[in-house]
């Protein structure tokens, strides 16, 4: 008897044991379907898709570039890291404002147009020109604008090559709009995947010009990027390039590309002078210490700034959900935000080691600044969106007006506190805005509300 019992406790055992083997099994299933049918649902969402798209393909480049900027650290000096750097910051600054407005353009209108290759052609003619005009006029005014770097260009050849770098650099960044444009931001994604990860390959090559092969291995990569584009577009949107300027697209979009520049303008004037004023009051070291804490803080950024993009993209195309979408990308950029900042707080002084001790010691400070921004930062880009969606665009270039205003003026000021003290212009001058924005935000909404009333 005594025997049985104890077999039948083990069998007992056995079967309780089964039992939650099979519980748990059926729980882990469970968590898989759900999981499973989550992130399907979210892939049939086109704004999460779009926005996913876009911040892993701004995950790819910062991953990439991260990598980029290890080698290139390790085999020229700061000095030329930081007249690199500035080159660089140069040469993108001059490609987004030759976007003349035409990003926003191509994503408001291309996709409900009937004169899709008329406007494609048209804004890549007008972008490539007004960037061929910005650069040269760069060139020509180089000791008046940057003394410091006027040695880099008494060679014609890097004069020459950073014209054709900046033309292709300002096209390459329209065609992202294109495709965020025609909600297939998958294509910007494989694309900067591929000219990224050649990039970084290339300071291998490049380095022993110092720092304007260093300039030149960033700048090949998006000429990389530029070639792929348009080959993208030709393959699966049926684009035909062409070199006519379509006077109708000008007319209907005239008006709208023209404010959204002078609002793109001004949002980029921070960006554009701060490595100059760096350069010039604190030294080429301090330069490179900002440009690669903001090269990390821009990876924080990408989250805010890829779900607006989305929700400018899907609300353009039908403004009835705009709503809707404003609170599926709130709830989407907080989840992913407030993680990413503290993560970044946490493992910065790290991160930054990974570029040598002075970019951990110099930088850490400012790092944290950057971080703590990517708040202010995703209420700015949200109301930006929205502006943009409502055509707003007076709106717009106030609300742009005041986060440069406070930046620049905040930064002379600072400046004697080092990269600190840019930190806080930059904290300011987007909190300024975000605050702003909102309060126009909730203006607009009240004037429509008594409007519809009435």
């Amino acid at each position: 008897m005594v025997r049985f019992a104890i077999i039948e406790n083990g069998v007992i055992l056995a079967l309780h044991k089964l039992a939650r083997l099979c519980t748990k099994q059926v729980s882990l299933a469970r968590l898989r379907n759900i999981m499973k049918e989550t992130l399907l649902k979210l892939h049939r969402d086109s704004l999460f898709r779009n926005s996913f798209y876009l911040i892993l393909a701004t995950g790819v480049m910062a991953g990439f570039g991260f990598f980029f900027w290890l080698i290139s650290a390790r085999m020229v000096t700061p000095d030329n890291i930081g007249i690199a750097t500035t080159l660089i910051s140069v040469m993108n600054i001059i490609a987004i404002f030759s976007l003349i407005g035409f990003d926003s353009t191509l994503i408001r209108f291309l996709a409900n147009s009937d004169k899709k290759n008329a406007k494609l052609n048209t804004s890549i003619i007008l972008v490539g020109c007004a960037a061929l005009l910005l650069s040269s006029i760069f060139i020509a005014l180089i000791h008046q604008i940057s003394p410091r770097l006027e040695p880099i260009f008494a060679h014609p050849g890097y004069a020459f090559a950073f014209i054709a770098f900046c033309v292709m650099s300002s096209i390459n960044i329209l065609t992202d709009a294109a495709f965020l444009a025609y909600r297939e931001a998958k294509f910007s994604l494989i694309i900067n995947a591929v000219f990224s990860f050649i990039k970084m390959l290339l300071p291998l090559l490049f380095a022993p010009w110092g720092a304007f092969g260093i300039f030149a291995a960033a700048a090949g990569g998006q000429t990389i990027g530029f070639i792929l584009s348009i080959a993208a577009l030709m393959w699966k949107f049926n684009y035909r390039p062409e070199f006519i300027i379509n006077k109708d697209v000008l007319r209907e979009v005239g008006r709208y590309s023209v404010g959204n520049y002078i609002a793109g303008a001004l949002n980029l004037l921070p960006v554009t002078l701060l490595p100059l004023i760096i350069t010039n009051h604190l030294g080429s070291k301090e330069s490179a210490y900002f440009y690669i804490v903001m090269m990390i803080g821009n990876l924080l950024y990408a989250i805010p700034f890829a779900v607006t993009k989305s929700l400018f993209a899907e609300s353009a195309n039908d403004e009835r959900t705009t709503i809707r979408n404003v609170k599926k990308s709130v709830r989407f950029i907080s989840f992913l935000m407030v993680p990413s900042i503290l993560a970044l707080c946490a493992l910065g002084k790290f991160i930054l080691g990974f570029f040598g001790k002075t970019y951990s010691s110099e930088g850490i400070a400012f790092l944290y600044l950057v971080a703590i921004t990517g708040i202010a930062v995703s209420g700015y880009a949200l109301c930006s969106s929205l502006l943009k969606v409502r055509k707003g665009v007076t709106g717009l270039i106030a609300m742009n007006s005041i986060y440069a205003g406070v930046v620049i003026i905040c930064a002379y000021l600072f400046i004697p506190y080092g990269l600190v003290g840019i930190g806080y212009a930059w904290l300011t001058g987007n909190a300024a805005a975000g605050i702003f924005g909102f309060l126009l935000f909730r203006y607009y909404r009240r004037k429509v509300r008594g409007t519809a009333t009435a």
